[in-house]
């Protein structure tokens, strides 16, 4: 059976590279957060907001970022696991430009 419209596209796309994708947003995210405290504005994470008041921010959004690529290049081929590959890469594109929406009002 012939794959039609957005699946043959999302499978033509190989997992690596949604994952670097993924870790491109994500260090964004990290450094939109770090300007963004500069300014006053809380973590929106409660799990990263924990992990702030220990000083463990930083090393945490990593980890996490780079569970989260590890799991998208290892698990993108599965079925139905590409949609949701590309939900969290939708997801993490939304939160940088809502950082830079918010960071551009404070300027």
């Amino acid at each position: 059976m012939k794959k039609a419209g957005l699946s043959l596209v999302l499978s033509s796309v190989s997992g690596a590279f949604v994952a670097v994708l993924y870790v491109v947003f994500g260090l964004a995210d990290l450094w939109f957060s770090l300007i963004a405290f500069r300014f006053g504005v809380p973590e929106g994470n409660p799990f990263l907001a924990l992990m702030g008041e220990h000083g463990l921010f930083v090393p945490a959004k990593l980890a996490l970022t780079g569970v989260a690529a590890l799991l998208i290049s290892r698990l993108y081929y599965r079925p139905r696991v590409q949609m949701l590959c590309w939900s969290a890469l939708l997801a993490m594109m939304a939160v940088d430009a809502y950082h830079v929406v918010n960071l551009n009002a404070r300027l």
